[in-house]
């Protein structure tokens, strides 16, 4: 059988031809680009032709550019940065650094197919990269590559079809967070120890490292027994800032425990003892003497011994040194907030109240995220199996 000639059309509505197979090819040509493609039948090459030139009247067509994964990802966090939290512009930064641009950066943004992802997570298992941590590079693409995708940048986003499976036993074989005994015999070394009261203030509010840095006295209401979070102490590159919270469900107001709002009162007559300390005449030394670090009036309720903010990085050999006085196992000051979380939802407080505390946006993620089950519990709730047939 002789193939059907192409008929004759007009400049810019594109060739259809019948192949020796019996096939439809069809081609089009729009700004330079040539497209075509291989139907079954002429009405659906003419369908074909119809939706490519309706896609570049929209705007629809995906540029070919040159544009590297690497190059794409880091316009995107520079784009990103005046509205994200500094922190998580900069966690991502070093994301891209150490895992996606050695192994992806330089691919073609519109070349990168799901093959290609799945090389990067199992390099990351093979390097050791945490559960978490290989999350947060998921998170991080997924992210970015749908606004590529909403853009037009890319036909498709990648990163929803695959995913990281960590290898097992890389999750953490330690709770999170401390246990009832542990955060008991915690608090009480703390009690008796000058930077003591941060650490007991974050474990009874849940509140973020940055966010019980960035408490001001502004924003703390004893007699209404409440704290508005509204500045964060954020690090970036050994750089200190002070940001916004992050969400709008982080922009919050905590309330606070009658043994909170006890603890703020002896924190505010530290600070008070603190400033009288370091204000006026120093004794032993002639007149006009300068003190070289003078009380810095930074507004805060936590504050190093000179009133200035604390240094976040610095809360870490704190902890270290509490635990160890304490005798209980370390827990990061992140650990604080899931113990707090674990010991409220053990305790019965409502799931619902407990996220909003936190700042969550919703209380999936504060079960899945921060809910760690302890063992006392799951012992307490092995039943039998005549309580478990028992009916009525």
């Amino acid at each position: 059988m002789t193939p059907r000639p192409a008929k004759p059309r007009k400049p810019g509505q594109g060739n259809i031809r019948e192949l020796p197979s019996g096939s439809i090819r069809w081609e089009v040509m729009i700004e330079g680009r040539r497209f075509s493609g291989v139907t079954k039948t002429r009405k659906e090459a003419q369908n074909a032709v119809t939706l490519k030139m309706a896609d570049a009247l929209r705007g629809g067509v995906v540029d070919p550019s040159a544009e590297t994964l690497g190059e794409y990802l880091s316009r995107w966090l520079t784009s990103r940065a005046s509205t994200r939290a500094v922190r998580t512009t900069a966690i991502q930064r070093g994301h891209l650094k150490r895992y996606i641009s050695p192994q992806l950066g330089t691919k073609r943004l519109q070349k990168l197919t799901p093959s290609d992802l799945r090389r990067l997570f199992d390099h990351l298992n093979e390097e050791g990269l945490g559960a978490s941590s290989q999350r947060q590079v998921h998170q991080f693409l997924v992210s970015a590559l749908g606004d590529a995708h909403r853009l037009e940048l890319v036909t498709r986003n990648v990163a929803q079809l695959v995913r990281p499976t960590p290898a097992r036993g890389r999750e953490a074989r330690e709770l999170p967070a401390f246990t009832a005994e542990e955060a008991a015999k915690f608090v009480e070394v703390a009690r008796h120890d000058p930077a003591g009261r941060w650490f007991i203030f974050a474990l009874s509010t849940g509140m973020r490292r940055g966010e019980v840095c960035g408490l001001r006295w502004a924003d703390v209401s004893l007699t209404d027994a409440t704290a508005q979070v509204t500045e964060v102490i954020a690090q970036s590159e050994g750089e200190t800032y002070v940001t916004t919270p992050k969400t709008q469900g982080s922009r919050r107001t905590v309330h606070l425990s009658p043994s909170a709002v006890q603890l703020l009162r002896e924190q505010r007559a530290y600070q008070e003892l603190c400033r009288d300390a370091l204000s006026g005449p120093v004794r032993g030394h002639k007149t006009g003497y300068v003190r070289q670090r003078p009380w810095q009036d930074s507004g805060r309720v936590f504050t190093n011994t000179f009133g200035a903010t604390v240094d976040p990085h610095n809360l870490r050999r704190t902890m270290q040194r509490l635990c160890a006085q304490a005798g209980v196992r370390y827990v990061s000051i992140h650990g604080l907030r899931h113990t707090y979380a674990s010991l409220s939802l053990m305790r019965g407080v409502p799931v619902e109240v407990v996220s909003k505390q936190l700042g969550h946006a919703s209380v999936g993620f504060t079960m899945n995220q921060y809910r760690s089950v302890y063992k006392s519990e799951r012992t307490a709730w092995a039943l039998g199996i005549d309580e478990l047939t028992r009916v009525g």
